[in-house]
């Protein structure tokens, strides 16, 4: 009752203080109007970064990192016939005639190629070539599967036109489509129009034209943002329409290519254009259509027939790159900025700055998620900049309303009662010490001031100095002489001790010192007036007033933690308030957390009471006339639980809930039920030969119904020797459960598997059973004591013989797998029923013979064979079926190191 008293004002004090920490770190800011504002304020002038497109620049830079390492295989049907420096060399300076392009379409036509892509602007006739555009006109005519491409450019006095190929080609190509690439303002290549044209967009990119003749369901819808306006342009006015981002498939090159000069002059495979998608381009330097990318590099652009490829590669594939429609990204990015700046004064101090820094990740996650998986576009800078700005804004309004909420709390906290206060006195430390001095070799000791005055000492015999520490409580030895440094506020103690010098000073001595002296530390500053940081003169005078709350928590915890029983505290509603982990424990549940507030109702159904009124009674009588009760009960299918009851009072006598105290008496109540049983069974065995010479004894000398002196020796012998092997088993099997490793030696398995035969076989000649050695070892020396595992395997043998049939063949076999070593013992018996196979390895224990008739014996002699086998660190099993025959196995380990084993030692094969 004193114990419940004493803890009553700090378990309060406790609750205090955790009532105020969490008004401290949650409470102050949650949800106010200021923050809100705030947040709305911030919000606000983020979204209109988004909307005026000032962290445009920072946007594409993720993207362009984003976009850099989505790369993928090139299509193997998607070829590049580059004019390249080489083909420069070779055919001269550009424009070449257009002869040569007619025989590169009909080198590439004769290849089999699926559809040819001239990259080159035929816009006019060559004056000087007539024959030239003939052949080509009639080259592009007769390969039926040439495509030309359509520019808009800008005339000579600023007007816009659409330049498309001369008539004489535009009568025979399969297809005309633009082939502008779209510049963003850091003059990157990032987009590309689908669709585009002068007063209306009706030319679709080549990409597009291609695709609708070969492949029309890759284009079909066609992808891209729409174009919102549906008002119609004048003749000077580009429309464009279908806008995607391009998704690259790799740097410069990464697709495959075939010089100029080699197609025409036949140097490439027979299958290079086969039924392949041929794009003819400009790649050498200097003829103007090469264009920085994303994935371009230092100082390597991509040509512009290249960049084709890519759109073509990507139409196909389904991977076109929408960007996130303005007002999507607004909203977008409004909520995830509101969310975010709300969820701050919900959060606790310590977690504000790691969950800001795992929503950036997100944010940059799910950024790059919508661009790989569903091929949208979301630039997050602006999220990032606001979660950036956001932790700052709300750590400083946080440190400007804690101030405030210090001041008006502190009046509150010193007057909480204060917790247990640990001894503070020069006096009270001496008297510790003398303690200790029972436990460790102390010849005297000294504290000191900080001003090396004299504060206690005793049997000191060295000058009351000591040496300057940089470390608070860390030993310093100098001969024998221990110095410890107390903090103690601003000032400090300094604690020498004098060692035994007879006696090395170990480690553990010096910790028990320490932590001693720990007890007496004051490890906070004293509140100072003057020019001081407010915060941290009201950080100091909480820390005064929690520190002893502290010391109490820890008090409890320990103690809750080292108690050897369960402990649960339930208040008048039978709700769990308070317990340890051995109550979790012994009440077979899995987690801590499934017993807190877990009902006292829910827990009578998990256990058997031994009481005619159950825990319900028991209960009555402790919450309602204060008794304290003690009664037994069981966890279903687990411990068996002594379980003391008491009620938990207040200071004002009231009941406030109870205390209960679990105990496991479980082999306390195995061994009673085994001295038991033991007992009941040495009455009966035991003593019935016993009784048997004595009535034989005695009629005999009755002269009633006398037997002949030889038969009554023959009995009595008999009995005698039945009597004198109950005694020996008993003796050995004590004698093995005694047995300890580590004075085990090296011993021959196979000589003690002779021996054990050897000692049975005049057994076995009397039952004209066959013994039969499968030695498949020639020696097994294994750490053991000999004379142990030789009864052992006797047991076995002997069991195998007493319950073979007469002709019967036992069998010793031995062998080695991996590290272990196997001794089977293998009889042609009645065999063993399932149900008994684990019942036969305990002590006094009887089981029926596969006939039904119950076997003889003692019931010791197999449950020595389990004990060996545990001692030796090995195992026995058994396979037996009714009417087959029964195998014991004995396995031991060849190492020093412990087999897995089930909790009985024993496996069944």
């Amino acid at each position: 009752m004193d114990w419940k008293v004493t803890v009553d004002g700090p378990v309060r004090m406790l609750n205090s203080a955790a009532s105020t920490i969490r008004r401290v770190g949650r409470g102050p800011l949650r949800l106010s109007p200021e923050w809100l504002l705030l947040s709305l304020l911030l919000t606000g002038g983020l979204l209109f970064t988004v909307h005026s497109q000032w962290l445009w620049r920072l946007d594409q830079l993720l993207y362009d990192v984003q976009l850099d390492a989505w790369s993928r295989p090139a299509p193997g049907d998607l070829v590049i016939v580059a004019i390249d420096s080489a083909s420069l060399a070779t055919y001269g300076r550009w424009p070449w005639q257009r002869s040569l392009h007619a025989d590169l379409i009909d080198r590439l036509t004769q290849a089999g190629a699926r559809a040819i892509f001239l990259d080159i602007l035929f816009v006019e006739p060559d004056v000087r070539d007539s024959q030239g555009d003939a052949r080509l006109a009639q080259a592009v005519a007769d390969s039926g599967r040439v495509f030309l491409p359509v520019i808009i450019e800008q005339q000579q006095y600023g007007e816009l036109s659409e330049t498309l190929p001369m008539p004489a080609l535009r009568a025979h190509v399969k297809g005309l489509g633009h082939v502008d690439i779209d510049l963003d303002p850091d003059g990157i290549a990032r987009r590309v129009f689908l669709r585009e044209g002068l007063g209306s967009a009706r030319w679709p990119s080549i990409g597009v034209v291609l695709l609708q003749e070969l492949e029309p369901a890759a284009v079909d819808p066609l992808p891209g943002g729409r174009n919102p306006s549906d008002v119609p342009a004048d003749a000077q006015t580009i429309v464009r329409d279908n806008h995607i981002l391009l998704p690259f498939a790799g740097s410069p090159g990464h697709f495959p290519r075939i010089s100029y000069q080699d197609v025409l002059t036949g140097r490439f495979n027979a299958d290079a254009f086969n039924n392949k998608i041929v794009l003819v381009g400009a790649t050498a330097p200097g003829l103007g259509d090469l264009l920085p990318t994303p994935v371009s590099g230092y100082s390597r652009q991509m040509s512009g027939v290249e960049i084709n490829a890519n759109l073509i590669d990507a139409l196909r594939r389904g991977i076109t790159i929408e960007s996130l429609a303005p007002n999507r990204q607004l909203q977008l990015s409004g909520i995830i900025l509101m969310l975010v700046f709300l969820s701050f004064p919900l959060l606790k101090p310590n977690v504000v700055l790691p969950v800001v820094t795992v929503l950036a990740l997100l944010t940059l996650g799910m950024s790059g998620l919508l661009l790989h998986m569903l091929h949208l576009w979301f630039p997050p800078t602006a999220v990032l900049i606001g979660l950036l700005l956001g932790f700052p804004l709300w750590s400083w309004r946080r440190m400007v309303r804690t101030v405030h909420y210090f001041e008006q709390e502190l009046t509150r906290l010193r007057a909480e009662p204060r917790g247990i206060g640990f001894h503070q006195s020069p006096m009270q430390i001496s008297r510790g010490l003398r303690f200790l001095q029972m436990l460790l070799s102390l010849d005297g000791w000294i504290l000191l001031d900080a001003d090396d005055a004299v504060l206690e000492r005793n049997s000191w015999r060295a000058p009351p100095t000591a040496p300057v520490l940089s470390i608070p409580l860390e030993p310093l030895i100098q001969q024998q002489r221990v110095w410890i440094r107390i903090p103690r506020g601003d000032g400090h103690w300094k604690l020498g001790i004098e060692m035994n010098g007879e006696r090395r000073v170990d480690d553990m001595s010096l910790q028990l010192l320490s932590d001693y002296t720990q007890q007496f530390a004051i490890t906070y500053l004293p509140e100072r007036r003057g020019n001081i940081e407010v915060v941290e003169r009201q950080v100091r005078r909480v820390q005064s007033a929690i520190a002893d709350l502290r010391a109490v928590r820890r008090l409890l915890s320990d103690i809750l933690r080292q108690m050897v029983d369960g402990m649960l505290v339930i208040n008048l509603g039978g709700e769990v308030v308070m317990n340890n982990t051995q109550a979790v424990r012994l009440l077979g549940l899995p987690n801590e957390s499934d017993l807190s507030m877990m009902e006292m109702l829910t827990l009578a159904e998990r256990m058997e009471i031994k009481s005619s009124e159950g825990l319900a009674g028991a209960l009555r009588q402790v919450l309602v006339k204060g008794d304290t009760m003690s009664l037994e009960g069981r966890i279903l299918q687990g411990s068996e639980l002594l379980i003391q009851i008491s009620p938990l009072t207040v200071a004002g006598g009231h009941f406030n809930g109870a205390i209960v105290i679990l105990s496991d008496i479980t082999r306390l109540k195995e061994s009673e039920r085994r001295r038991t049983q033991t007992l009941n069974f040495l009455s009966h065995d035991l003593r019935s030969p016993l009784t048997s010479m004595i009535s034989m004894l005695e009629i005999q000398r009755a002269d009633v119904g006398q037997m002949g002196q030889a038969e009554m020796v023959e009995r009595i012998e008999g009995y005698a020797h039945k009597a004198l092997k109950l005694a020996d088993d008993f003796l050995r099997l004590a004698k093995a459960e005694n047995a300890d490793y580590d004075d085990f030696h090296e011993i021959d398995l196979v000589s003690v598997g002779h021996n054990a035969v050897d000692a049975v076989f005049a057994e076995a000649q009397k039952k004209t059973i066959r013994l039969v050695r499968d030695m498949r070892l020639e020696q097994a020396w294994i750490k053991a004591d000999g004379a142990l595992l030789e009864r052992a395997l006797i047991n076995l043998l002997e069991n195998a013989i007493r319950h073979s049939p007469a002709g019967a063949v036992v069998e010793l076999q031995m062998d080695a797998a991996a590290d272990e070593i196997h001794c089977r013992v293998k009889d042609q018996g009645p065999g063993i029923a399932e149900a008994d196979q684990m019942r036969i390895f305990a002590p006094f224990q009887q089981v029926r013979k596969g006939d039904g008739k119950e076997q003889k014996g003692t019931g010791l002699g197999l449950a020595f064979v389990k004990v060996v086998a545990a001692k030796h660190r090995g195992r026995i099993s058994v396979q037996s079926e009714v009417g087959s025959g029964t195998r014991f196995c004995l396995t031991l380990p060849f190492t020093n190191e412990p087999p897995v084993e089930n909790e009985t030692g024993v496996g069944l094969e």
